[in-house]
């Protein structure tokens, strides 16, 4: 017969080994730190399903246990619990309370003293037990029927500990480890043992004499060393056996109806804390919890979603079908789902299935649709052999009229995607209407739910399956043409019908916050922009990228030559261990604020040999050294292999969500991060060149936040400067220095440019002071003498700290807005934390309204060159500069246009200036005269 199964959960210390595993700044999208919970969480659902238990109990420490009061040093070294876990506590509780477990908890003792009480109680009662724990004190309970379950160097190991696991871990019986504590004491613990025992003499005296009684009587057959450590150590050994002995019969009584009521309780409860919590990932192991039985009623978690969701809480082998989704099987049916879509659809929610995620190269496998809450249609166009697919032919026939149709508003997820694969395979799609992702994005844009699957979970309780579900991952993934149709249809169906779902919900969120217009009239049609421009793509020279290449590995040669010479020896450059023993052991530069990393070598992280330099000359050979084989690696031998081989050009892909701010990101390659300070870095961008009888435009915004700076602070000095088109950064070198204009020198001019932007950005006196090489207390002057001159912008700041304590975000003139849960009243973060809340608040209107900008000049331009009948395209989009390929008549056409767009893109109270320069090459680019 098998024996019933007890699991016992250290509940405080699986917390505590949790908090310190995790990253701490795990949290939800309102700021809710949730690093402990999560891990508890997840740890405790993963033994569940391992172990299977028929009862389950998790204890806690209640306060200072008997042991404090009895020997006042006892964990008195120990750092008082983090806020930060502290705020979790709660929450670790209201889990275990979800799951319908008992909490045992109780004055003067420790968890594990309940453990040690329960798991007596339960053998008596001929149970297995487990015990899960972070503290290896617990091994010391482990028999035939006790099993101790505790996390290894990484959180996600688990060790399990029986009698023989015990033994080969530390040589003794589970019953000897206390007599081990009391020789040789616990550090974390603060238990003293006896001093001049080591653990290695200790487990050989244990293994001999058995306990600490045979120790002590066998006292006389020891090494002298020992005796008289153990003679003057007594009184010590036993007060740590004491301390460290877990107590068997504390006044708990062990209630097995209550243990087992967790395999009777409602997953609701669970699901809704999980959801509260946005633990999306934790839903699949609620779903798979073994239960005796299911309350009536609890297939019915979520009103709006009736059934479906519960669906996803049975343990089901198959996804569950979220809705009714069926598959076009043939033409026929083709032709009257076009039909009643005609006839019905109001709008379309729209999803692509590709062969890959790269848009400008995958293969179109088939197109999801719906127009109505509940139902989905799937149209395949690729399928494994002998399933049923449409010819291309006929769906552009029958459905490409109503997908180009512009009256016919579109939804989807990511539809900047779907734009262009349907583009390639010859389906325009016209009338984009609403993108649940950019909507989301919008609301809140550290939203962890940016991902459709998330967003579902977030919004409407329901989890989808997971394309890993379909394709596998690693070697063994396949592509989507090969899954079957039984699985792609509902998968697919289920994305568009969430889209629908989603659309109202976040359509009323954004019109609560005002940011409909945005999305509408910003976002949304910039997604056509977008896609016109990855679609074109961007010449490159190879030739060019070859030369650069053999130069810059010429002069990387040179560079190692000179850094072994330096260094006395060749090693690895690359290596930050052999570096650093190179740098501060073999060369002795000075360590004196180098933090030491956990290898117990010196950072060499650029900031740190920036404060080097000049100490050696190798220091400045070792930077360069990165810096070119940086460049070399990530641009100059990179950007071949990413020429697409249809087009021979290279199609960088602008991300819309990729910031906070709402500044465009950009991928493959990453063009927000081509160096342009050094020379090399701007020889980089030669590459990328215009082809035969064909121009580069260059535009680019000149000091484009600071003339917002002058619109929402409404300082009339500033205003006045740009008002009389003067230098801004010398009439702030005039002010700062008490200098007339005429008299600003050049480096007058550098610092006072790193006071105006440096201010934008929040920055104090500490960092300015570092920026520009001068004494904290000169670059409090430099700032008190600016604002002296600018109060306004001060009275912004001020007030921007202040909306975005009160409101708990900030916003850019067009609505868009950020939020700052660290500068909560209630907020837990640290002092770092919120500071650096506050200089992010401070640049946000600026930096986004900045960014809102230019996103309204590339409309206004992508218009004006379509209408315009001009053959010129926009291409590239870096910080506040837009690129246009133009053939070269249309040069002067196209700079007149392109200052127009950007100069009237928005009205401030100064005016927008733009600077125009025209080249063969994005580097060799002169001013348009």
């Amino acid at each position: 017969m098998v024996s019933q199964k007890l699991l016992l959960v250290d509940g405080h210390s699986l917390a505590y080994r949790a908090f310190h595993a995790l990253p701490p700044d795990l949290q939800t999208s309102k700021g809710e730190l949730t690093n402990a919970v999560f891990g508890f969480a997840s740890m405790l659902l993963s033994v569940l399903l391992d172990e299977r238990p028929d009862y389950a109990i998790v204890t806690f420490d209640k306060g200072p246990s008997f042991r404090v009061r009895e020997y006042s040093e006892y964990k008195a070294h120990r750092e008082k619990m983090p806020d930060a876990m502290r705020g979790q506590m709660q929450r670790v509780r209201d889990f275990v309370t979800a799951l319908g477990m008992p909490l045992v908890e109780l004055d003067d003792f420790e968890a594990d003293d309940l453990l040690g009480t329960l798991s007596r109680q339960a053998a008596a009662l001929a149970l297995d037990v487990v015990i899960v724990t972070g503290d290896r004190d617990a091994l010391q309970l482990v028999d035939e029927h006790v099993t101790v379950l505790t996390s290894g160097r990484r959180f996600s190991d688990t060790l399990r500990f029986d009698p023989q696991a015990v033994r080969e871990k530390t040589g003794l019986e589970p019953g000897q480890l206390v007599d081990l504590k009391a020789l040789i004491g616990d550090k974390s613990d603060n238990i003293p043992g006896v001093r001049g025992v080591g653990e290695k003499g200790a487990t050989d005296m244990l293994q001999q004499y058995g306990s600490l009684e045979g120790v002590y009587t066998h006292l006389e057959a020891l090494p002298p060393r020992y005796q008289q450590a153990l003679v003057e150590g007594r009184d010590s050994a036993l007060l740590s056996q004491h301390l460290g002995r877990i107590v068997r019969d504390t006044p708990v009584t062990l209630d097995l109806p209550s243990a087992a009521a967790w395999r009777h309780t409602k997953r609701s409860s669970v699901v809704a804390l999980l959801q509260e919590l946005e633990f999306r990932s934790l839903l699949g192991k609620v779903a798979e919890l073994p239960v005796d039985s299911l309350p009536e009623g609890q297939l019915s978690l979520f009103d709006a979603v009736d059934t479906a969701t519960a669906q996803q809480l049975e343990p089901t082998p198959a996804p569950a079908v979220l809705g009714h989704y069926q598959l076009v099987r043939d033409e026929v049916m083709l032709k009257a789902l076009v039909d009643r879509l005609r006839a019905e659809a109001k709008h379309l929610a729209i999803d692509t299935e590709t062969t890959g995620t790269d848009a400008l190269q995958a293969q179109l496998v088939g197109i999801s649709l719906t127009h109505i809450a509940g139902e989905a249609w799937y149209i395949p166009l690729v399928a494994p052999a002998g399933e049923p697919i449409l010819a291309l032919e006929a769906v552009s026939r029958h459905l490409g009229s109503l997908l180009a149709d512009p009256e016919l508003p579109k939804l989807g997820h990511n539809l900047k995607f779907d734009a262009k694969v349907l583009r390639r395979a010859g389906l325009p799609l016209a009338g984009l209407a609403f993108d649940t992702m950019l909507a989301e994005w919008l609301i809140n844009p550290d939203s962890p739910n940016l991902g459709l699957k998330n967003l579902a979970w977030a919004r409407l309780g329901i989890q989808m399956t997971e394309i890993t579900a379909l394709i596998g991952t690693g070697k063994e993934q396949k592509s989507m043409d090969a899954v079957p149709l039984v699985q792609v249809t509902p998968y697919a169906g289920a994305d568009v019908d969430m889209c629908l779902r989603l659309e109202p919900l976040l359509r009323a969120e954004l019109a609560s916050h005002a940011q409909e217009p945005l999305l509408r009239d910003l976002e949304m049609p910039l997604i056509e922009v977008l896609a016109d421009m990855e679609t074109v793509g961007v010449c490159l020279d190879l030739g060019w990228l070859q030369t650069l290449s053999a130069e810059l590995a010429e002069r990387l040669a040179h560079l190692e030559s000179d850094i072994y010479e330096l260094a006395g020896g060749s090693f690895n450059i690359n290596s930050t261990q052999q570096l650093s023993v190179v740098l501060f052991e073999r060369l002795g530069l000075p360590a004196r604020g180098v933090k030491k990393l956990q290898s117990g070598h010196y950072s060499t992280r650029a900031e740190v040999l920036e404060t080097l330099r000049g100490s050696h000359s190798i220091v400045e050979r070792i930077l360069e050294h990165r810096e070119l084989s940086k460049l070399k690696s990530t641009y100059v031998d990179a950007l071949p292999a990413l020429l697409n081989p249809e087009t021979g050009r290279v199609h960088t892909s602008y991300n819309q969500i990729g910031t906070v701010t709402g500044r465009l990101s950009s991928s493959n390659p990453n063009l927000q991060n081509i160096p342009i300070r050094t020379e090399e870095g701007r020889r980089v961008r030669r590459a990328f060149a215009a082809p035969e009888g064909y121009i580069l435009v260059g535009a680019d915004y000149s000091q484009v936040e600071l003339r917002v700076m002058a619109h929402v602070s409404q300082d009339p000095a500033l205003i006045s400067a740009f008002m009389r088109d003067e230098d801004i950064h010398a009439r702030t070198a005039a002010s700062v220095f008490g200098v007339p204009l005429s008299e600003v020198t050049y480096d007058m001019r550098r610092i006072a440019k790193a006071v105006n932007f440096g201010l934008i950005y929040g920055q104090g006196a500490f960092g300015l002071s570092g920026q520009i090489g001068v004494s904290v207390p000169k670059a409090e002057d430099f700032i008190s003498r600016y604002f002296a001159q600018f109060p306004k912008v001060r009275a912004f700041m001020e007030q921007v700290q202040r909306d975005a304590a009160q409101n708990g975000y900030v916003e850019t003139l067009l609505k868009r807005r950020r939020y700052f849960p660290e500068l909560a009243p209630d907020s837990r973060a640290n002092v770092n934390q919120r500071q650096a809340a506050q200089r992010m608040a401070i640049n946000t209107p600026i930096q986004g309204t900045a960014a809102d900008i230019i996103k309204l000049a590339m409309l206004r331009l992508h218009a004006a060159l379509l209408q315009g009948g001009l053959r010129s395209r926009l291409i590239l989009q870096v910080h506040d500069e837009l690129v246009v390929e133009t053939p070269k008549a249309e040069v002067p056409q196209v700079v007149a246009l392109v200052r127009e767009c950007m100069e009237k893109a928005f009205e401030l109270r100064v005016p927008l200036k733009v600077d125009v320069e025209v080249g063969v090459n994005w580097e060799d680019m002169q001013p348009w005269k």
